[in-house]
């Protein structure tokens, strides 16, 4: 099987434990993060931010797969499947490695700037302020010799 989300935070947890490491969550909490989206979604505006046309929409529209659009999208007629279709197997594959593309350092970049630029109040709740919160964190843990942080 492949990778599964949050698998890494659990091996690290799993192996630290082992060693008798002292384990520290850095991230913040869900909550706060989920407020400051509600908070950045009323300063965005939407009608750029999820437009066709949008500099973000068509980056992610380039990344997947042609066979798996109109499965995405629901555009295909369920009646009448063409061809060229995927079944549920096959579009599982297919998105699986649609998420492994999205998730190269280039894109990743790629997409970031474009969130930041189109959605700079988002980006923050996200990205930036997780981001200085848990540098905080690493910060605060100096009397540690050795660290190993999982992000």
């Amino acid at each position: 099987a492949g990778f599964e989300s949050g698998e890494e935070f659990v091996v690290a947890i799993r192996e630290g434990r082992k060693l008798g490491s002292d384990i520290v969550l850095g991230d913040r909490d869900v909550e706060v993060t989920l407020r400051r989206v509600t908070e950045g979604l009323a300063k965005t505006d939407l009608k750029v931010f999820l437009s066709p046309d949008s500099e973000l929409e068509q980056t992610l529209q380039q990344l997947v797969p042609s066979n798996m659009q109109s499965k995405m999208t629901g555009s295909g007629d369920s009646k009448d499947s063409m061809s060229g279709d995927l079944s549920d197997e096959e579009f599982r594959k297919e998105f699986s490695s649609f998420v492994e593309t999205m998730k190269t350092k280039d894109n990743v970049r790629k997409i970031m700037g474009q969130l930041q630029r189109v959605a700079p109040f988002l980006y923050d709740a996200l990205v930036s302020e997780r981001d200085a919160y848990m540098a905080a964190g690493l910060n605060g843990l100096n009397e540690i010799e050795t660290i190993v942080a999982v992000v």
